[in-house]
């Protein structure tokens, strides 16, 4: 059951962008007034470097994640912000500092998260779409996929995490499912594409794979050209002593873990198990006071686990796939990719699972209605905001919800390595 899905009439297109309309006044209206702490970072260190204070952009608390860097509260405090409009450490490239700078220069922090804001939820509309063209089977009406979005970005932990972060993993979700539409007609430009977004988070690289499955090698050299001009830019501008401590930076985040319910980590599963078990007691660095956010030592095994998990799932995974070139294979294809990505990265946070939402309707494109909906309804549930809050509050809470997310979505892993393997073969 492989049937693409019929072109969209004009009327049945305009009556899927209505909902999707309504959303986005919504997510304006819910959104705009928030202080996000992940887009502060990228402006506090956007107006570092304006003002000549390189030195400051990587800097971080001891625990790194720990909140604002003891380095910005002279700037937090010039301000006004109170303790609550906290800014995470800078973890992007230095090229982005530089680029946000003229904006940093001319608007304050809230006024350049409401201009992001609208930037993001026009690409999070255009994700919907694109996904729609991408991951719609043939029996699913329109309608119902662009609802089954709506909900998925206004009714779950999900969509709460993407709009309160405000966070470039939007940008890069949206280029990324731009390359996926992209690769049939223009693969040059589906390229460019993928290497905007591995610019900004390294992970998109990974979906490289699709051009080659996808027989178009013309998409690989723009790639990498592109990836290469951005990486030349970036040290030709910003010089590369950031660039040393940019990698710097890379190594202290992963030096510690956050237990907390926004990331249903593997690896901190995997360190709580073994802590249980008694083979390796999980060293708690700090933890506030409400019990919501925990920091844990990371040592190297669990990155090592996760690797060699990717590994073996991931080789069979590609051969698998390297013998199937449709839309339905590759769109398949792509959801196990966002999924391994999230589930053996280093950090598995819940605005990751943008793409995965997006195109979780593709399963049946070979299993059929009842249990891809069964999936999708699943899917809404287990990030519902109302079972995130029956976790309650500290480590065991946040262990509980991460073992429930992390189960689903192998869960869902498995499910699209069988309806890859449905795909007719060439």
């Amino acid at each position: 059951m492989t049937t693409a899905p019929a072109p969209l009439s004009s009327r049945a297109r305009a009556l899927g962008l209505l909902p999707l309309a309504l959303w986005a006044a919504w997510a304006w209206a819910w959104a705009s007034g928030i202080w996000h702490a992940d887009l502060a970072a990228i402006w506090f260190a956007g107006h570092l470097h304006a003002t000549g204070a390189d030195d400051l952009i990587y800097a971080a608390p001891d625990l790194f994640f720990g909140g604002t860097p003891p380095a910005w509260a002279p700037l937090q405090e010039s301000l006004g912000a109170d303790a609550q409009n906290i800014a995470f450490p800078y973890i992007y490239p230095p090229l982005w500092a530089g680029i946000v700078a003229p904006f940093a220069e001319t608007l304050s922090p809230r006024g350049y998260f409401r201009l992001v804001l609208a930037v993001h939820i026009a690409m999070l509309a255009g994700s919907v779409l694109m996904a729609e063209r991408l991951a719609r089977p043939g029996w699913m009406p329109p309608l119902v996929f662009i609802g089954w979005s709506v909900a998925g970005l206004s009714l779950t932990t999900v969509g709460d995490t993407l709009l309160l972060l405000n966070q470039p993993s939007i940008t890069v979700a949206f280029l990324t499912l731009a390359a996926l539409s992209l690769i049939e007609a223009r693969p040059r430009l589906a390229g460019l594409a993928l290497a905007g977004a591995a610019a900004i988070k390294i992970t998109p690289i990974a979906f490289a794979a699709l051009f080659v499955q996808a027989r178009r090698p013309a998409a690989l050299l723009p790639f990498a050209l592109g990836l290469g001009a951005l990486a030349m830019a970036s040290v030709a501008l910003m010089g590369w002593p950031l660039h040393r401590a940019f990698l710097e930076q890379l190594a202290r985040a992963g030096e510690t873990s956050v237990l907390i319910k926004v990331n249903p980590s593997l690896r901190v599963l995997a360190r709580a198990a073994a802590d249980g078990l008694g083979l390796a007691p999980m060293q708690i660095l700090l933890e506030d006071r409400a019990g919501a956010t925990v920091l844990v030592a990371m040592p190297a095994w669990p990155g090592r686990l996760a690797a060699g998990l990717a590994l073996a799932l991931g080789v069979p995974a590609l051969a698998l796939a390297a013998r199937r070139h449709g839309r339905a294979a590759r769109t398949l294809t792509a959801l196990g990719l966002a999924l391994g990505i999230f589930l053996f990265g280093p950090l598995s946070w819940l605005h990751y699972l943008l793409i995965p939402m997006l195109l979780l309707p593709a399963l049946g494109a070979t299993l059929g209605p009842r249990p891809t909906g069964a999936v999708m309804l699943a899917a809404l549930a287990v990030h519902s905001r109302d079972l995130m809050a029956l976790y309650g509050r500290g480590a065991e809470g946040s262990l509980a919800h991460g073992a429930v997310v992390c189960g689903f979505w192998l869960l869902v892993l498995g499910a699209t390595l069988v309806a890859l393997s449905r795909c007719p073969r060439d």
